[in-house]
């Protein structure tokens, strides 16, 4: 069995027809911890923003409440 047929998708060099560059002797590779690290940092960011305008709607609730009932 051939090795060429046996290789990874990581592995596999981007073709230099698709990117237009013609020196491209590396194969492109993927850090999944860097990826996995950025999406959580985006959840906590979203996270972060709905829990706030959620407070700040009861907040509003609250405070027309207040002066609705005096």
């Amino acid at each position: 069995m051939s090795l060429n047929s046996r290789k990874r998708a990581s592995n596999v060099e981007i073709s230099s027809q698709l990117t237009g560059d013609v020196n491209i002797d590396t194969p492109q590779k993927v850090n999944v911890d860097a990826l996995k690290l950025r999406m959580i940092k985006e959840e906590k960011k979203v996270n972060f923003i709905n829990k706030a305008i959620v407070v700040s709607l009861f907040f509003g609730l609250g405070v027309v409440g207040y002066f609705v009932s005096i």
